[in-house]
């Protein structure tokens, strides 16, 4: 029998390794090196400037890096282009949600199925289940709906890219309590499913932190502080999240 104590470790999921990355001479990541373990949320935070979307574009290979290493399910995804990391498994949904305003509703979900195919097409229930309101606005353009909808529309055609590992940034932005509240069900509902893992940059620190396991705090281009979401408290808000 295998104690607790010899209980073996979980490969991380993702792992980013010493990460540096700058724009236009300027240094935007400063050796950054976290974890994310399959089947788990992980809240990336930090005042606005410090980093975090440059964080999330880097992992997704849509800012340059100019050392340190990116590996995937153990392997190196330094070297791939976006759409290859994209097919490897992983999903982003940026800020502003970058949906297809003059496309309808199922025109922006038929993008995603014709890269996933068949494993796509077997979650989109899941996706009409998570969020209704897609299903009753497939004719409509995306460029119609209100910001909540729109957001729901973008998380919905990254589920059905079929997604191992699953990148917000900054979901709840503007969007109504309502819809909020719809997210986060539908975040844990995914991790639920035991197949799925999450990273969440989120200035809405109580959202944050209600769907999170882990955390890291970034500033100034660095990770300052990582931990259990239990060990987010009111003095570590305080001091690195308060503006």
């Amino acid at each position: 029998m295998i104690s607790e104590a010899e209980t073996p470790a979980v490969e991380p999921l993702l792992s980013v390794h010493d990460l540096k990355a700058s724009y236009d001479e300027s240094i935007i990541l400063r050796g950054v090196t976290m974890k994310v373990k399959p089947n788990s949320v992980v809240a990336l935070l930090g005042r606005n400037g410090v980093g975090k979307t440059s964080l999330l574009r880097s992992i997704m290979g849509l800012m340059p890096k100019t050392e340190g290493d990116i590996q995937f399910e153990g392997r190196s995804i330094s070297g791939m282009r976006t759409d290859q990391r994209a097919r490897a498994g992983l999903g982003y949904v940026p800020q502003g949600r970058d949906i297809f305003p003059n496309l309808t509703v199922q025109e922006n979900l038929e993008v995603s199925l014709s890269i996933s195919g068949k494993a796509g097409k077997e979650r989109l229930e899941e996706v009409y289940e998570l969020f209704p309101v897609i299903k009753e606005m497939l004719g409509r353009k995306g460029g119609v709906l209100s910001g909540g909808q729109q957001q729901q529309l973008a998380i919905g055609r990254a589920i059905l890219t079929n997604p191992k590992l699953l990148i917000f940034d900054e979901p709840t932005e503007g969007i109504q309590p309502s819809i909020i509240d719809q997210i986060e069900d539908a975040i844990h509902l995914l991790k639920k499913q035991g197949n799925l893992s999450i990273i969440l940059v989120e200035q809405y620190l109580d959202f944050a932190k209600a769907a999170c396991d882990e955390f890291y705090i970034l500033d100034r281009g660095s990770v300052v502080l990582e931990g259990e979401s239990e060990e987010l408290t009111g003095e570590v808000i305080e001091k690195y999240l308060t503006v």
